[in-house]
């Protein structure tokens, strides 16, 4: 496997765009040192492609970051030809939309070309987090809170149905996208009156579709990161426990700002509950028909792991909780993300350029 020509994807044109960049940075880094050859691709706001190949350890280190100050750029169909002539396995890192709903994924498949990370119809469900919670529901015995989500496109009646159902959850509340990452958009409300300023903050996120109105479950924030491909066995990472300094809410600043979040992996909790995260995050990620990795987040009541989302491109910063729990269990990042790389060419996304090449 060393030696591998991969691409690595990533900005878009999502609020996450800039954790996408600090995402690649890392992401690059690890894998020039596993011994890949890389090709990156930086899709730009607005729609063109930019491309470059580090060489060597000295351009590889900040080489998303220096792409994405280049003015430099091709037209998408130049920029296609190259890509596909040039890789053989693509490690796409955009988070939010095109790059975590499945759109890329898509895309990618048409091309022939296979991709770290979850499918197409398992990104398009975990973005989507009412959706996943109604499968999850439906397939599982998974504890979660109860919310309501209300959408940009329903019919009148349906919406009012969904707002009235909000106002009738017990205060306090989270509001946030339903098809938005990295806490972009959230607010906490803790009474009714306030429901419509953060539906209109989280509505005012780019390619927000809908809103998910949910009661606030007391406890603490955890996440377990899971990989592998079903059909050879998943892999549960040590939880990390996650708590924000000052009272204050894991959103965006938290998430990506040092200093400001206590991030403590392995989690310090009874071996038990340790048990019960690690096989509720593998629950879920099977039941939405992951592949690759992704990483579930909870809160802890009373022992019992309550699912809050799935998110099928975290973010791997080097603040970022994926990373810390790939080191906790023992995994270098660059042996760690070259197994991911190594995932993405086995099953069902080592088929893509099968199937295109017949």
């Amino acid at each position: 496997m060393a030696g591998i020509r991969a691409g690595v994807f990533f900005g878009g044109p999502s609020a996450e765009h800039e954790v996408s960049i600090r995402s690649a940075d890392c992401v690059t880094e690890a894998l020039q040192a596993a011994g890949c050859e890389l090709l990156l691709i930086h899709m730009r706001r607005d729609g063109t492609w930019a491309l470059a190949r580090p060489r060597g350890a000295a351009e590889g280190a900040g080489a998303a970051t220096r792409l994405a100050q280049q003015p430099q750029a091709l037209p998408l169909d130049e920029a296609l030809r190259f890509v596909r002539a040039e890789i053989e396995v693509a490690f796409p890192i955009v988070h939010g939309t095109l790059g975590e709903d499945g759109s890329l994924q898509g895309f990618l498949r048409v091309l022939g070309i296979p991709w770290a990370g979850p499918g197409v119809l398992a990104s398009a469900l975990a973005m989507d987090k009412g959706r996943a919670k109604s499968v999850l529901a439906a397939t599982t015995s998974l504890k979660m809170p109860l919310g309501a989500v209300v959408r940009a496109t329903e019919p009148p009646a349906e919406r009012a149905a969904a707002l009235a159902k909000a106002r009738a959850l017990v205060f306090p509340v989270i509001v946030k996208p339903v098809d938005a990452g990295s806490s972009v958009g959230l607010s906490r409300v803790a009474g009714p009156e306030g429901l419509e300023d953060a539906l209109a903050l989280a509505f005012a996120v780019e390619g927000v579709t809908g809103v998910l109105v949910e009661e606030v479950v007391a406890g603490d924030e955890v996440t377990c990161a899971v990989f592998g491909n079903p059909e050879h066995g998943v892999e549960a990472l040590p939880p990390v426990l996650i708590r924000p300094r000052d009272g204050r809410m894991f959103d965006y600043e938290a998430k990506y700002t040092a200093g400001l979040t206590d991030e403590i992996c392995p989690a310090p909790l009874p071996a038990p509950q340790l048990e019960r995260i690690r096989a509720a995050a593998t629950t879920a990620y099977v039941a939405l028909g992951c592949r690759g990795f992704a990483r579930v987040d909870f809160i802890m009541r009373d022992g019992v792991p309550w699912f809050l989302e799935l998110n099928s491109l975290p973010g791997v910063t080097r603040e970022s909780l994926l990373p810390k729990a790939a080191i906790a269990a023992g995994w270098t990042l660059p042996d760690f993300f070259h197994r991911l790389v190594e995932l993405a060419l086995e099953g069902e996304n080592g088929r893509a350029r099968a199937a295109v090449a017949k």
